[in-house]
Parts: C-alpha cells; sequence; structure tokens
C-alpha cells in the first residue's frame, strides 16, 4: 500500500516511521514535515497517487483543513489519524473528521499490525483510485514531413487557451522530434530523463523535467537517439502521471511504429491520424490504418488532412476511399505563414480558425470563432453522406 505522512511532530515522525517499517505490506512514498497548502496538497498527492494519508491532528484547525481538502477531491484514499496520546479529546476530534483509521504513540506493533491489515481489506473493496483526463490525443503522421507536428503543437496552444485547461506537449519521437524547436526553446532535461524515474516520479522532480512555453508544459525529446527505445511500462507509468495531472495531454509520435510509438498508441484516448491530399502520404496512411487494424486500436483512429488547396487533385471522397477512413478535420496549405510561425516560437495566424475548432471538436466543445472563414476552410468538416458508415 502506497502512503503520504504528514507529520510536523519530529518525535512523533520518527517514532511511526520506526514502528511501520517492519510492514513490507506499506510503502510510505513520501513524508512532509509541515502542513501543507491546498495546493501543495493536492500536487503531492496527484504525484503520488496514495492509497493512504497518515495525518497528525495534534493541530486541530490545521488537521482538519487537510482532512476536508482530502475527504472532498480525494474521497477514496484512506485517512489514518496519528497522535501523542489517546485523550478523549483527541477521540473525539477523530470522529469529527471522519478519519478511516487511529493511532497514538507509543506505537504497538500488533496494534500497528491489525490497522494495516484493515485499510487492506478496505482498500481491496474500495480500491484508491484518482481521478485522471480521458483527454489524451496522439498525432501520428502517416509519413514524414505531413506536418503532424505543427497540428499538434497549435493544436495544444488552442487547448491552453480554453477554460484555463493544464495542457502538456509530449515529444516522442526521440529519433527526430522537433517541439524544441517550434517553441523556439531549449531544456537540459528530456524524456528519457523523465522515464528513467518510473513508478518514483514525483512533483518536484516533474518540475525540472518539463519547459514551460506560455500555458504550456513541454517534455521535449531531445537530441536524436539511434536505437533507444522506451519500455512500454515506462511510458505507462509516465502517461499515467501525466494524466493525474493534466487537463489535457498531447502526444507527439514519430512516423514509426517502434515499441515507445506502440506503447502511446495503446495508452491513447484519440489517434490523429495526419496525412497531406499526396498519394504517397495517403498510401502509407492506408497501411497504418491497415496496422492500426490489426492491433485493435482502429476504433481510436481520426483522419486529420494537413495543406489543403483548391488545386488538390483528389476530392475528398477519394482520399477517404484511398486512406479507408472518413476526414475527420482538415486544414489549409500556407507554407509561409507556418514557416513565419515556426521561425518565431508561436501559433500559426492562418490556421488559427480551424485549429481552433478542431481543439473544440477533440474536446467536444463548440467553438466559436471572430473572423469569417476562408473559403477552403469551410472544407475543414466533410459532411456526413461523404463518411463511411
Amino acid at each position: 500500500m502506497r502512503a503520504i505522512l504528514i507529520c510536523p511532530n519530529d518525535q512523533l515522525r520518527k517514532e511511526f516511521e520506526q514502528a511501520v517499517t517492519p510492514h513490507w505490506v506499506l510503502h510510505i512514498s513520501r513524508t512532509l514535515d509541515s502542513y501543507p497548502a491546498a495546493d501543495d496538497l493536492r500536487r503531492v498527492v496527484r504525484a503520488w497517487a496514495p492509497e493512504i494519508v497518515f495525518l497528525n491532528i495534534e493541530n486541530g484547525s490545521m488537521a482538519e483543513i487537510i482532512s476536508r481538502q482530502l475527504e472532498a477531491e480525494f474521497p477514496a484514499i484512506q485517512r489514518v489519524a496519528i497522535h501523542p496520546s489517546q485523550d478523549v479529546t483527541v477521540l473525539r476530534r477523530v470522529l469529527q473528521m471522519h478519519m478511516s483509521q487511529f493511532l497514538s504513540s507509543p506505537f504497538e506493533g500488533a496494534e500497528v499490525g491489525q490497522v494495516l491489515d484493515q485499510l487492506e481489506r478496505d482498500l481491496e473493496v474500495r480500491p484508491a483510485t484518482i481521478d485522471s483526463t480521458d483527454r489524451f490525443f496522439a498525432f501520428m503522421p502517416a509519413k514524414a514531413g505531413v506536418g503532424a507536428s505543427t497540428i499538434a503543437a497549435n493544436t495544444t496552444w488552442a487547448f491552453s487557451q480554453m477554460e484555463n485547461l493544464s495542457t502538456l506537449l509530449a515529444d516522442f519521437d526521440m529519433a527526430s522530434g522537433v517541439t524544441e524547436f517550434m517553441f523556439d526553446t531549449h531544456h537540459d532535461r528530456n524524456l528519457a530523463d523523465a522515464t528513467a524515474h518510473g513508478k518514483n516520479l514525483d512533483d518536484e522532480a516533474w518540475r525540472s523535467l518539463i519547459k514551460t512555453v506560455g500555458n504550456i508544459d513541454l517534455l521535449l525529446s531531445g537530441a536524436p537517439r539511434v536505437g533507444e527505445g522506451i519500455a512500454r511500462v515506462q511510458v505507462a507509468q509516465l502517461i499515467e502521471f501525466a494524466r493525474r495531472n493534466y487537463n489535457v495531454v498531447s502526444a507527439d509520435l514519430p512516423d514509426t511504429f517502434d515499441e515507445t510509438t506502440l506503447s502511446v498508441l495503446r495508452e491513447a484516448n484519440k489517434i490523429m491520424l495526419v496525412t497531406t491530399p499526396e498519394l504517397p502520404a495517403l498510401r502509407l496512411a492506408h497501411l497504418k490504418v491497415l496496422l492500426l487494424q490489426k492491433l485493435d486500436l482502429f476504433d481510436k483512429v481520426s483522419l486529420v488532412v494537413n495543406r489543403v488547396s483548391s488545386r488538390m487533385e483528389l476530392s475528398f471522397s477519394e482520399i477517404q476511399e484511398t486512406v479507408g477512413l472518413p476526414v475527420f478535420m482538415s486544414f489549409p496549405c500556407d507554407y509561409a505563414d507556418v514557416t513565419e510561425a515556426i521561425r518565431a516560437g508561436r501559433p500559426s495566424p492562418k490556421l488559427a480558425s480551424s485549429v481552433q475548432k478542431f481543439a473544440g471538436m477533440l474536446l467536444d466543445k463548440e467553438v466559436r470563432t471572430e473572423k469569417p472563414r476562408r473559403f477552403i476552410q469551410r472544407f475543414g468538416i466533410v459532411p456526413l453522406r461523404y463518411g463511411y458508415r
């Protein structure tokens, strides 16, 4: 069982830690030597995902504030009070706070064991789950160069401006990731550093691993690596952490199906397969659709067509026939504007209208844009009669 200990009393804290050490079933992931503020407590809980919080209730007012916050925001977590004595007033305080269990000094081994056994049984019946986002979007190119990273970056910018959503963009392209360049930033830490922490990744380490640009947190891929993949369990642990700590998570993927990519695709709620209207890209998009079908990931996939123009050789219906998917969204072709935006490390103004609509669709929200759409942008949503049923 994973636990957090909150105990400003040094002597009581040392005594309690010594008493629980022999009980291998319990692992204290984090110890706080002071009562945390609400935001700090929330961040620690989301980072460590404890099943139990041991709380020193000597300071009744502070302990009650923390207990109420835990009960309101993380009701499935077991709350256990600790105190130097078993005075009647202390027992009354435990009841008023609706604590799951109570332990007092001296912490007798048999009593501690009984309490831990009961907590384990309670957690079997009611596991301590912490809410996490289901807005995890993976952006995958049909082939290199179709602009999937551009779409991922601009869409993440749009996410970050909606309802003050906490937003993360993680670059999983360890061979040729360009997120660092697109946001005109640099960081010494990268994806490999983050996954190396495994399940011990905490809030303090995380702040050193990400780079913040505007309202967006970036987890960069770092310099190109050859032959270095990340194990599925490490990817899953990283994504689990991100889901607990962000409202929206975007993943920028390479065009290869390596172990890292497959792990992200399995974890994603939606997969955006990005292509351009050219036949080579469409052909590769079709092959990837077939592979995603074999991997039982087809239901997650949506087709995004980038660089649409009035001079396309293929119609949307022909694109859909070629790829085997209906077009979910399309974006206009404007190399000059996109290039200038990348140089400046900012979102593309010419893509803004389409990107805002796209972000709203992904979040199931209606987005109103002030500027009227250009003619080509009217094809952003393909009529239902052209889609597959």
